[in-house]
């Protein structure tokens, strides 16, 4: 760890750096590799180093330099990545960069590193982050992004969303409003727009590969989530099995649906919002972003966000909300019907998720941070889901789609 010094002073990594070469002022900001080699990729907090964050935020110090860092790991683990706070002395007044960042670095723990790889986690994040102006858009601001996909390293470097504050599992329901009041600005903005058809970060509708992966992987997690809730998830297991086994179907439905830039993993875990001292909101982790239905991305903050009996009172208020704010930007031709297609499947598809990440990843963390809030992990994760699913009939419905899609 290196300590932070004070403008006068100097550390030992910053005297063996040719800042003449490193330090010249860019006019083009660009988010990409910076180092030329991958070694450079930071492993763990110890290489993080006030040389290398020298290195990769030459390109927006404008002939500033960072005299001093101070890194230690976050104070709340990521799930699929570590997460590190950074806190920068920089050598002029003039920098107008952040004093404190955040970098998440690829998890060190090998199960979830296989997840992220199997599901191209770390490169989708990297590249959407290299791909896409967030300028104006409820998105935090990244200044490095890498990946090295011979050896699954991965570093992004980001934006300190303090005195913002992310609620995790105790969103509250005004909160939940406004991540759908932000999902709409950021739906319209791309809304069917080709540009997101040629975006490599992104998954496709019309990728066989990808959501075989996903099918087959919802079905690996069928004997563990049964292990730990018994059947009280049947109805889930079912309409998973009915989009495997008509895959084909769902798949030619879904490429004649409207699409947008969607999040995938949309809930409050995800989110910064504003406090009372301040900041605003954000959307962090980027790390499945997919070029299809909108409807998914409100069926996940629903489905994490709410509690059953709440969710039951306010659903259908928050999704005229949603609506409206859509066509306030221009999306005129998606109305309530069309949505709750998608909808649908995007319950299906929140739940999928769901059993992967409690199969594939290490859960003791949701299950200390719902205890945290009073909340029973599986409630959360699992039980919420399985009523939607049963409610709205997912099975019978994704099994009806050559029906539905004629």
């Amino acid at each position: 760890m290196e300590k932070i010094v004070s403008l006068a002073g100097s550390s030992q990594a910053d005297t063996e750096v040719d800042h003449g070469a490193l330090f010249a002022a860019s006019t083009t900001p660009a988010i990409g590799r910076v180092c030329a080699d991958a070694s450079e990729i930071p492993r763990s907090v110890e290489d993080i180093t006030t040389r290398w964050l020298n290195a990769v935020l030459a390109p927006h110090l404008a002939g500033c330099r960072v005299l001093g860092s101070q890194v230690e790991p976050f104070s709340e683990p990521g799930q699929t990545a570590d997460i590190v706070d950074i806190s920068l002395v920089y050598d002029s007044f003039r920098c107008t960069l952040p004093t404190r960042m955040i970098a998440k670095l690829a998890a060190t723990d090998p199960e979830t590193r296989e997840m992220c790889a199997t599901f191209k986690l770390y490169e989708r994040e990297t590249g959407f982050y290299g791909s896409f102006p967030t300028k104006g858009l409820p998105i935090a601001q990244c200044f490095h992004a890498d990946f090295d996909p011979a050896t699954l390293d991965m570093v992004i470097l980001m934006e300190h969303l303090a005195p913002s504050y992310s609620p995790g599992y105790s969103i509250s329901v005004e909160q939940v409003r406004l991540a759908i009041q932000q999902a709409a600005t950021l739906h319209a903005r791309w809304w069917n727009d080709d540009f997101l058809k040629r975006q490599p970060a992104l998954v496709q509708l019309d990728d066989p590969d990808h959501w075989r992966n996903a099918a087959a992987g919802a079905a690996s997690a069928f004997d563990s989530i049964r292990r730990i809730m018994g059947d009280q998830c049947e109805a889930s297991i079912a309409a998973m099995e009915a989009y495997s086994d008509n895959l084909e179907e769902v798949m030619k439905f879904l490429g004649r649906r409207a699409f947008a830039l969607q999040h995938s993993d949309f809930h409050a875990k995800q989110m910064f919002f504003p406090s009372d001292a301040g900041g605003r909101f954000a959307i962090i982790d980027w790390q499945y972003p997919v070029a299809g239905p909108a409807a998914w991305d409100i069926a996940r903050i629903i489905n994490l966000g709410l509690k059953s009996e709440t969710r039951s009172e306010i659903e259908e208020a928050l999704i005229d909300e949603y609506l409206d704010l859509l066509n306030a930007h221009g999306v005129a031709s998606y109305g309530r019907s069309e949505f709750l297609i998608d909808y649908k499947i995007g319950v299906m598809i929140t739940q999928l998720i769901n059993f992967i990440a409690v199969a594939q990843t290490d859960t003791a963390l949701v299950k200390r941070e719902c205890a945290e809030h009073g909340l029973d992990w599986k409630e959360v994760w699992l039980l919420r889901g399985e009523r939607m699913i049963e409610e709205y009939g997912i099975a019978e419905f994704l099994r009806a789609l050559p029906a539905t899609s004629d």
